[in-house]
Parts: C-alpha cells; sequence; structure tokens
C-alpha cells in the first residue's frame, strides 16, 4: 500500500512539474508596469490637489517605491506640492536644483528653495542654504582674484 502511495505521489510531481506549454512561443512582452496600489491612491489624490499627496507622489517617483523610477517626474510632483506650501516639498525642490536631478542644476534656484524652506522652518534647509552661500562667496571670491590677475 505504501509503494503504491509513493508512487501515485512521483507521478503526480513528475505530471506537476512538466509543463506541456514549455516548447510554445509566446510573446509574453508586457504592456504595463505593475504598480502599488498606495500609487493608485496617491495619484488620485493629488490629482484632486491633496498637497500630501503630492508630495508622496513625488517620493514615490523619486524612489522608485511602487512606481518606474523616474527624477522627471519627481521634480514635477514636488514642485506642485511646493507651490502648495509643503515645506518638506520645497527642500527638495532646493536638492534638485542644487544637484540637478530631474532639471538642470542651478545653484541661484538652490538657494531661492532652500531658503523659503528654512524661512519655514525646515533645519536641514538651513544647513544646506550655510553651505551654499559658502561656496557661492568662494566662488566669486575666487572670481575677483582671477579677475584682477588678469590685469596686471
Amino acid at each position: 500500500m505504501k509503494r503504491v502511495m509513493l508512487l501515485l505521489v512521483l507521478i503526480a510531481t513528475i505530471n506537476l512539474s512538466a509543463n506541456p506549454f514549455n516548447n510554445i512561443r509566446v510573446n509574453t512582452r508586457r504592456v504595463y508596469l505593475p504598480v502599488s496600489q498606495k500609487f493608485i491612491y496617491a495619484q488620485r489624490a493629488a490629482a484632486q490637489g491633496n498637497v500630501y499627496a503630492q508630495f508622496d507622489l513625488a517620493l514615490m517617483y523619486a524612489r522608485g517605491d511602487g512606481v518606474r523610477r523616474s527624477e522627471r517626474e519627481a521634480f514635477k510632483w514636488f514642485h506642485k506640492a511646493a507651490r502648495n506650501n509643503h515645506t518638506e516639498a520645497k527642500f527638495y525642490m532646493g536638492l534638485s536644483f542644487a544637484q540637478g536631478r530631474g532639471v538642470k542644476r542651478q545653484v541661484q534656484l538652490a538657494r531661492y528653495w532652500f531658503k523659503l524652506a528654512a524661512k519655514a522652518g525646515h533645519r536641514q534647509a538651513m544647513a544646506y542654504l550655510v553651505s551654499l552661500e559658502r561656496s557661492l562667496k568662494y566662488k566669486s571670491i575666487k572670481n575677483q582674484r582671477i579677475g584682477f590677475n588678469t590685469y596686471r
């Protein structure tokens, strides 16, 4: 009896592992990307103007969390949230311009957004603003020296 049961189990596993469709070639190219449920809800809420959903959507695009990673889309949603007075989004706008993520690197715009976030009380923005101001001051002093030396 044990041998019969063992034989049946063996035959069943062999048949289950053998896939008759292995020899058929089918074009299985995916047309859509699987997205998370959180992304779908955030997208709906962001389209209706919810600032927190806009910021969450931007973070999802920036990190590739539940959706394909896109710095350009992240920048777009950070900008919408920042224009709706979201402090953290203003900081990320400064980072985007300072590092050139999703947009061309522009130090003056980075300074502008860091200043807005710092006025709202964002501590990291204050630190980045100080660092940025120092680097801009150093570059202007260096440029003045170069200009002075060229007229000798």
